[in-house]
């Protein structure tokens, strides 16, 4: 699993904006969740733009909801950061 994969599953999301992606993966090497792993791609933070001014909770379930494959294939944490401009 990729940024790349994150960003298929995240494309038809038209409730907010998706800005950026990132690897925080090697910030978090060698953690005691992510030791025996061999996924590459473990801890990942989305930047989020508000345009409908949703709830928080109704966005990070939907981001959760799209996302529930990537976490099974071995995406240990996910960070979501959401402005509202």
């Amino acid at each position: 699993m990729n940024l790349d994969n994150i960003k298929i599953f995240l494309k038809d999301i038209s409730e907010f904006e998706i800005l950026e992606i990132i690897d925080n993966s090697g910030k978090h090497r060698g953690h005691i969740g992510i030791k025996n792993t061999s996924n590459i791609l473990t801890h990942v933070e989305l930047r989020v733009f508000n345009k409908k001014n949703l709830k928080k909770i109704e966005i990070h379930r939907k981001i959760h909801e799209k996302l529930e494959p990537v976490f099974k294939s071995g995406l240990h944490s996910l960070e979501i950061k959401i402005s509202n401009r």
